[in-house]
């Protein structure tokens, strides 16, 4: 087996690839020049121009590909800090070539290039959670998924007002300046760039029945926007949900108002909320299927440099600890690690031979210091050993607001 990055002439490969092992279609008439000259002259996502990026694993032929998967690079948020995190997707191997090792062996050729690329975290959407234990990767970013009954809602006396996106009222620096609040306070969330933002001038309500709504307040200031469809489901016609940001209070209640005039032929409206948005309160009736609430999980993190994340990372006041790292793929993070920190910032982060008052895998590590777990789940994480007291190790491992929105 070759394991290796692809060459322009494989980029048609990689869809069609991609096509078989997921039963899906793609245009395959035009040939393999006319795929890659397109990609590179015209570029419409990030994946486009990371092309290059796709790890594949070949036949020792070096032309029969197996299995690949690209690793696209994003700028994201941690504890303030811009860095930058992989993004895996496309992970695809053809049918006859399943349990042969192929996408393993991309990670153990990925990761450390990673590393040495300078990039702080990796982060995927699993088909499989324990599959992708076995590459460092953990579960991260959960999410709240609301069902409201629209006919049970109570409008809100704000009095600002509505505006649909569509050609002629796109809207685009109003949506930017909504989403950067949230791009600016949670971990991971993605710092985004006009590729992110193409959805913005290609919004057809009319044709496409996707539907933005941006909420300005009286002033003209804007402070939530959502995005949305009708879903048909056992219960009815809903309203579901694929964007829902606000800037505070104001915001959500005026997008909640616009939903409720939808009460009339819809049954619910679903949305997905950062566990630290408590708008519980805000509504008077969760009895008798008003409304509901559930944890769904939202990916999997990897830390892909340990030192350049932990002096990075935020920490409680003053203190210090030695952190042990055990990593299977990446070998210069298997240390113990000192460090101090003054005024919730790290001053030093040295290689050290002191005793670990922490010792943990790459999975574990990688969690904790992006702050989805804190201190009460380390009973629950069977390789974690502890020899010091959780105060101490409060100070580095907390709960911290993440988020993430953008698929690749």
């Amino acid at each position: 087996m070759i394991i290796r990055k692809i060459k322009p002439e494989e980029l048609k490969r990689t869809n069609e690839l991609f096509a078989i092992a997921f039963e899906c279609e793609t245009d395959n008439i035009k040939s393999a020049k006319e795929v890659y000259e397109e990609v590179l002259s015209n570029p419409t996502s990030r994946g486009n121009v990371n092309w290059s990026e796709r790890w594949a694993a070949f036949e020792d032929d070096d032309r029969t590909m197996m299995s690949d998967f690209i690793v696209t690079p994003f700028p994201v948020n941690f504890d303030g800090n811009r860095c930058t995190m992989t993004g895996i997707g496309g992970v695809a191997t053809l049918p006859q070539y399943r349990r042969s090792g192929g996408i393993r062996a991309c990670f153990e050729a990925a990761l450390p290039s990673m590393f040495e690329d300078g990039v702080a975290f990796s982060y995927l959407y699993p088909f499989s959670t324990a599959y992708y234990r076995k590459f460092g990767y953990e579960m991260c970013c959960e999410r709240l998924r609301y069902y409201i009954k629209l006919s049970a809602i109570r409008t809100y006396p704000v009095d600002g007002t509505c505006h649909l996106l569509e050609q002629g009222n796109i809207m685009l620096d109003e949506i930017k300046q909504i989403y950067e609040v949230w791009q600016n306070k949670y971990n991971m969330m993605i710092i985004n760039e006009d590729y992110e933002y193409a959805w913005v001038s290609k919004s057809n309500p009319a044709k496409d029945q996707c539907f933005t709504y941006l909420y300005k307040s009286k002033a003209g200031v804007p402070k939530g926007f959502m995005t949305f469809r009708k879903e048909d489901d056992a219960s009815g016609r809903n309203i579901r949900c694929s964007r829902f940001f606000y800037t505070d209070k104001e915001g959500f209640q005026g997008l909640i108002n616009l939903l409720y005039t939808l009460a009339s032929d819809h049954n619910y409206g679903i949305f997905e909320l950062p566990t630290d948005q408590i708008i519980t309160p805000l509504f008077p009736e969760w009895s008798m299927g008003a409304g509901r609430c559930e944890k769904v999980f939202w990916g999997m993190i990897r830390v892909i440099n340990v030192e350049k994340v932990l002096q990075m990372a935020s920490y409680k006041g003053d203190g210090s600890i030695v952190i042990h790292i055990t990593d299977a793929f990446i070998p210069q993070n298997n240390h113990k690690f000192y460090v101090h920190f003054k005024e919730g910032k790290a001053d030093t982060v040295t290689i050290t031979e002191e005793p670990a008052d922490i010792s943990l895998g790459m999975n574990d590590f990688s969690r904790l210091i992006v702050g989805a777990y804190d201190t009460n789940a380390l009973d629950y994480m069977e390789g974690v050993q502890i020899n010091a007291s959780l105060d101490k190790i409060a100070k580095v491992f907390y709960l911290k607001p993440n988020h993430i929105t953008e698929y690749f």
